[in-house]
């Protein structure tokens, strides 16, 4: 029987029309996928690939030979992962751009190595999926957790703290907070409120409260504290890794805790699968929640 594995290093060739791409792809040298070759044209007893001035390059043979043999390695390799993959479990979430920039990516690793069979699909977006109607098993959510049909575990409570870059503390580590004063605010657009809030909730007064930098995402407002441009007031849980590698401090100020929270949430009307089940706990556990409590679901008035 002719070797699969030379008919394979062929149809790279041809594929490819380079022999350096072929033996890459095959996971060779070139000279041995040139052994292959002269291999196979021995079983076949036909001249299928002949040395020209770049290269190698089919003969009217070997043309016809990987019209015969198409796209069949594609299809093999197809199948093969298709069967490496039906063992896998997708589960698709939904979160917010900063919860899974600055929270959730960097603890992923984590929990890929405790459930190596779950496939999670992440997507990002500033408004509540629905559930119900969108293909999401689950949801990180930012709000008072008062959401129809939905079954949720509080992961933590809002917070505001402020954090600015070292070089600018008069008296680090341990800053006065007058020293607020002479700082710039920096602000997110989306989160215009946060400063008057911190400010109003410590009865702290600010020369310049609305004035200051204005950044699209929370995301650029830290990169812009770390570079030194100003103070930002933000939850302490995105800015963890840049805190414990000395970019920014937090000082012993203030923190200010909001009503709304950051919620795992899931459709209450579907099953609760395993994967979900997995991610959920997982998730309370990085976040230093309370235990789930299943029947901590809110049920809308009148329903």
């Amino acid at each position: 029987m002719v070797s699969l594995r030379a008919l394979h290093a062929f149809s790279l060739l041809a594929k490819h029309g380079r022999a350096a791409r072929a033996a890459e792809d095959l996971g060779v040298t070139p000279s041995a996928l040139t052994h292959l070759l002269r291999s196979l044209e021995s079983e076949l007893g036909a001249a299928l690939v002949v040395r020209d001035g770049r290269g190698l390059a089919l003969t009217e043979e070997g043309q016809r030979l990987s019209t015969n043999l198409g796209n069949s390695f594609d299809q093999i390799e197809h199948a093969v992962d298709a069967f490496r993959r039906r063992s896998r479990t997708e589960l698709r979430i939904s979160t917010l751009s900063t919860v899974a920039t600055r929270w959730l990516i960097p603890r992923l690793p984590n929990f890929q190595e405790k459930h190596p069979d779950i496939e999670l699909l992440i997507s990002t977006s500033m408004r509540s999926v629905d559930l119900e109607k969108e293909s999401y098993d689950c949801a990180i959510r930012l709000g008072n957790g008062a959401w129809p049909n939905v079954e949720r575990q509080m992961l933590w409570k809002e917070n505001l703290v402020v954090a600015f870059a070292p070089q600018l503390s008069q008296d680090a580590p341990d800053p006065n907070i007058k020293q607020l004063q002479k700082l710039k605010l920096l602000h997110t657009a989306s989160r215009r409120e946060d400063w008057p809030i911190w400010l109003k909730a410590n009865k702290f007064e600010h020369p310049e409260t609305t004035s200051g930098a204005i950044f699209e995402s929370r995301t650029m407002a830290i990169q812009a504290a770390v570079a030194g441009m100003g103070a930002i007031v933000i939850d302490k849980h995105f800015v963890e890794n840049e805190v414990n590698a000395g970019h920014l401090m937090v000082p012993n100020w203030p923190i200010t805790e909001i009503e709304t929270g950051y919620w795992f949430v899931r459709n209450s009307n579907k099953p609760l699968t395993r994967p979900v089940t997995a991610f959920r706990d997982w998730l309370v556990e990085q976040a230093g929640a309370q235990e789930f409590a299943p029947e901590d679901k809110y049920t809308p008035q009148g329903a």
